[in-house]
């Protein structure tokens, strides 16, 4: 995006530009309007936000209209580190001399960027020449007149690092949040990166690559597009590696094709990822069957609990319909922990452009010698900062017991303190039933206003889709896995991918015995005394009649499902999942089916016999 640098080459970002032509552009263009209504225009504004958000392309973006305006605008450009010196009252000098530049040339833009170099916060532990430059800071913001017609603009990556007494209206009116982009950001980006590009992908690739890009930032995906275009050179023109002298190279049969950015996209490492990986991921092709309703069933308690708009990408107005006195929140519990496998972070994957905050064992105890509950404050002040947002609360048994009184009880207050005008989506997840948690997090839901779901093991019709899809469907997670070649197949060659699937169902039912397959079923038609015969006419009329010998496997596949359905009642979903990738294995190895689900349903047995085993000891010996 060299050379292009106005508000038309920024994608996903338009909230953000509008806010900043009415704090900054329009003040300085439409002063009169001001002094009319007697209004003191705005002397400052903050961005903040995640490296690579776009705070710095849009304070470069905003130097370019500003030139472009009828009116001229002025732009100063400094970086934090610019204004300091290493001589005593050399910084200040320096700093007085922009805002004296700004004077000469009003109406002026006076930008700071990494603003938290130039500003930290003033303590004890602070030497004395920064304090000093904060103060003259604060002087020559608080000396800007009414009408000055000069704006100062800072962004920073680290807003906590920033002097409080910079951060209130008079100096930085306003502070505006750069969060990660959305999908609909991430595909208005994408867009943005290749409009020069003579041979674009497809819009409907584009859709899927920022579906597939979930925790990049612009800058990120400006580094996918590069890499894509690497790709495409190291496909086409491999010689350049080994040749010493320069290799002429066509730009115009240069294509870059979907294979390049699936490669590209393994090859580049999200700058959020880098620090913490967020437990975001929509819910994969495998369990949809088992945990879509669930999915669904939680997300229209959703719009009753959240404010309007808050579940989509938009402003919010309104108030929740629930009448609950506090912040929206919602506890997912229950004995089958697919709420923290799965549900939890299918939700963050739908409200992605919230931002979201993860308070678990990792965040209390990242780092060493901090009170945990300090590092319950700093999330919670966090998460207030970037409304609307989410805090997320994953399996809060796992460290509760950890934590000590005086944790637990800073964390309840904190939590009890949100009201309704706080936007913050409380979302926790409890291994655990709700009448079987502490009283401390039991009294934080109110399942009267249907802020507890309780999550209960699959049902049999739900179980009876899920391992459908292991005969019918292949059994692979359609599209789940960047690194798969499926990614590719499904995008190019749908339907190929399909019967390949197809494929491999067959020759596996061809190859495989028929007492293996159908076990019980099968001794009951050798019973009848049909058995031998029937197998003898299938195996010597296969060839000739396909599709009556498809119909009769498809029967018998029905019979197996059904035996698994009915032997796995009351399982929860992350054993259905495992016996899912045993089965699967299973086919692939032409192995016994009957004999692996009998051995899973041994062990579960035996299983949940030792359980009530040592939970009955436990009752007795206390």
């Amino acid at each position: 995006m060299s050379g292009v640098k106005d508000f038309s080459c920024i994608g996903g970002l338009e909230k953000h530009i509008r806010i900043v032509k009415e704090m900054v552009l329009f003040p300085l263009m439409y002063g009169d309007v001001y002094a009319k209504f007697n209004l003191r225009p705005p002397r400052g504004l903050l961005f903040y936000g995640p490296p690579g958000t776009g705070k710095t392309l849009v304070a470069s973006a905003l130097a370019t209209e500003c030139s472009n305006s009828e009116r001229k605008v002025s732009f100063i450009s400094r970086k934090g580190s610019d204004c300091l010196s290493k001589w005593v009252g050399e910084s200040e000098k320096k700093l007085e001399k922009v805002f004296s530049l700004a004077q000469q040339s009003k109406p002026c833009i006076i930008f700071f960027d990494e603003v938290d170099g130039l500003a930290p916060v003033r303590s004890s532990r602070q030497d004395f020449v920064h304090a000093s430059v904060v103060s003259t800071l604060l002087a020559l913001m608080d000396g800007l007149d009414n009408n000055s017609e000069i704006i100062v603009i800072g962004a920073t990556n680290r807003i906590d690092a920033i002097d409080p007494a910079l951060r209130r209206p008079g100096r930085f009116d306003k502070e505006l949040y750069f969060p990660l982009p959305c999908y609909r950001g991430r595909k208005e980006i994408l867009s943005v990166h290749i409009k020069s590009w003579k041979q674009k992908p497809a819009q409907k690739f584009l859709a899927y690559l920022a579906s597939k890009t979930l925790g990049f930032c612009g800058s990120d995906l400006q580094a996918l597009c590069a890499e894509a275009v690497m790709c495409s050179i190291r496909r086409n023109y491999p010689q350049i590696y080994t040749s010493k002298s320069k290799y002429h190279i066509n730009e115009r049969n240069l294509k870059v094709e979907k294979e390049d950015f699936l490669k590209a996209r393994q090859n580049i490492v999200p700058a959020s990822h880098r620090v913490v990986i967020a437990p975001i991921k929509s819910l994969s092709c495998r369990v949809q069957p088992l945990l879509q309703e669930d999915l669904a069933a939680i997300l229209s308690r959703l719009q009753v609990l959240c404010p309007t708009g808050m579940l989509m990408s938009d402003n919010i107005t309104g108030r929740a319909a629930s009448k609950s006195s506090g912040c929206p929140r919602l506890l997912l519990c229950g004995d089958d922990d697919s709420h923290t496998r799965h549900l939890g972070p299918a939700l963050l994957h739908t409200l992605e452009h919230l931002p979201c905050h993860v308070l678990d064992v990792t965040t209390l105890f990242e780092e060493t010698g901090k009170a945990t509950e300090e590092a319950i404050i700093q999330m919670i002040k966090t998460a207030r900062r970037t409304l609307p947002a989410v805090l997320y609360v994953p399996g809060i048994l796992t460290w509760w017991s950890l934590v000590n009184e005086t944790a637990r009880v800073v964390f309840t207050s904190l939590i009890c303190g949100l009201d309704r005008s706080v936007h913050i989506l409380v979302l926790m997840t409890a291994h655990c039933q709700h009448v079987d948690l502490p009283l401390e997090i039991a009294e934080l839901y109110d399942d009267n206003y249907g802020e507890v779901y309780e999550v209960r093991s699959p049902s049999l019709s739900k179980r009876r889709s899920f391992f459908r899809q292991l005969f019918f469907n292949g059994g692979s997670d359609d599209l789940s896995d960047h690194s798969s070649q499926a990614d590719l197949l499904q995008i190019l060659s749908p339907k190929k991918l399909k019967n390949e699937n197809n494929k491999r169902l067959r020759s596996y039912v061809h190859s495989t015995n028929f007492n293996t397959l159908l076990g019980t079923n099968m001794k009951r038609e050798y019973a009848s005394g049909e058995g031998p015969q029937k197998r003898q006419k299938l195996m010597s009329g296969a060839s000739s009649a396909p599709s009556s010998t498809e119909k009769l496997f498809g029967s018998q596949i029905e019979d197996l499902i059904e035996t698994i359905v009915l032997s796995t009642d009351e399982w929860p979903s992350q054993l259905l999942e495992s016996l899912f990738s045993t089965l699967e294995l299973t086919m692939e190895s032409n192995g016994d089916l009957c004999a692996t689900v009998n051995e899973y349903v041994a062990r579960y047995k035996e299983l949940t016999e030792a359980k009530m085993r040592a939970k009955q000891e436990e009752d007795l010996s206390v």
